[in-house]
């Protein structure tokens, strides 16, 4: 099986053509979409979630195009098929796509499927939900037939979720427009000293048992991750950053007064209520119960290195626990993509932006602390979770983004 990407140990993320990429789940996916939605009204959407896609893919598959003068037409557009499957967001075909543009379909689509498993079906006066999708398309098109990022246009035709039986994109050139480009591997940081191991825990070792999955789509018929009981990506690190950063710049602007204090709690929550799905799901998963349980320490410490492993296993940087007592709990992340992909985008600021870290962080704080016992980790589990989570907090005790030399984030359990 090809492998299209690789886990840099340095970085703890994934990478392919100097593009980091991280796993992503369902269900952070489908209900960070249907939050930014609600934004439609007042913020256009194609720049922030179908552009940011764009110029990400236009980077990657430009780079390793570049790199590969002899690919033809035709094993290119495969390529960029193989890879969409590999990345878990579907069947895709372009078989339709020439230099002028053309239609590509989908017979099996990630982000539909999760809209239409945790929503039902999408109306259909409303459009698609393969923002996403469409600006990859555009960007990868732009790479194949080595034109500008901005050359080529898209709209979704028909969506999966709305009970169309495949999801249809039309691309074409569209008028031409200058785009910002990809932040890449941003302002990386070096990692000044190795992973800590002081809760009988081997930090290393559950990293490595994850990452050797090498989860990928081409597993299935279906170009889907299906692992831990769902479905998963492996999508831009970039991505949500970009996506972010667009909508914060907009916010007071276009949602008025208390517009960026709305953007923060759109991602904080919707972090947090994400830790409750990946953690669930993982946790509860035959691979745990017969790899890791067993080289896992079993107290709260443990528990908390053993939870951020995952998410360095899942390419977001290198997550350690530096302190924990039963109130308070001090969390490095090494390395952080989003955080170098800020620091690339806008440079330093007047105030901190882990919205999403720290969100994470407190639904992983009220997981640990509640160790729910559940065979069905579902959207109900989740608003369960949130639901019950009382005082937890956190504060970004250093940050990148204001200068500071590491990202630490205080974890405040009262």
């Amino acid at each position: 099986m090809e492998i299209l990407d690789t886990y840099l140990e340095d970085k703890s993320t994934y990478q392919f053509a100097e593009e980091p990429l991280s796993l992503q789940s369902e269900y952070f996916n489908v209900n960070i979409l249907k939050e930014i939605e609600k934004l439609g009204g007042k913020i256009d959407l194609n720049p922030v979630l179908v552009v940011s896609a764009q110029v990400l893919s236009y980077a990657q598959f430009s780079k390793f195009f570049k790199s590969q003068r002899k690919m033809s037409e035709e094993d290119r557009k495969k390529f960029v098929e193989n890879y969409f499957a590999h990345c878990g967001f579907g069947k895709l075909s372009m078989r339709s796509i020439s230099n002028k543009g053309g239609h590509a379909e989908l017979i099996s689509d990630h982000f539909a499927s999760a809209w239409f498993k945790y929503f039902g079906e999408r109306p259909k006066n409303q459009p698609g939900v393969g923002y996403f999708v469409c600006g990859f398309l555009c960007g990868a098109v732009e790479a194949i037939y080595e034109v500008p990022s901005g050359t080529f246009d898209g709209k979704q035709t028909m969506c999966i979720s709305k009970g169309d039986d495949k999801s249809r994109f039309e691309v074409f050139r569209g008028l031409r427009r200058t785009l910002n480009p990809s932040p890449s591997v941003g302002k990386s940081q070096e990692e000044d000293e190795p992973l800590t191991d002081t809760s009988g825990i081997n930090d290393f070792k559950v990293i490595e048992l994850i990452r050797d999955l090498h989860l990928t789509g081409l597993a299935t018929d279906k170009g889907l991750i299906e692992y831990f009981g769902a479905s998963w990506t492996k999508i831009y690190a970039n991505y949500y950053p970009l996506v972010m950063i667009k909508l914060l710049m907009q916010a007071e602007k276009k949602l008025g007064k208390g517009g960026v204090g709305h953007i923060r709690k759109i991602f904080t929550e919707g972090a947090e209520k994400n830790a409750y799905f990946i953690l669930g799901k993982v946790l509860n998963s035959d691979f745990w119960k017969e790899k890791i349980t067993g080289i896992v320490s079993t107290d709260t410490n443990g528990m908390w290195h053993a939870c951020l492993d995952i998410m360095s296993a899942f390419g977001c940087g290198k997550w350690e626990l530096a302190e924990g007592s039963s109130t308070e709990y001090k969390v490095n992340v090494i390395n952080n993509p989003e955080t170098n992909a800020f620091l690339k985008l806008v440079g330093n600021t007047k105030a901190p932006l882990g919205y999403y870290t720290g969100g994470f962080l407190t639904g992983l704080a009220h997981y640990i602390r509640t160790n729910p016992n559940t065979d069905s980790v579902d959207a109900s589990f989740v608003e369960e979770m949130a639901t019950s989570k009382g005082d937890i907090s956190y504060k970004e005790e250093q940050s990148r983004m204001m200068g500071s030399e590491k990202d630490t984030l205080m974890i405040l359990v009262h």
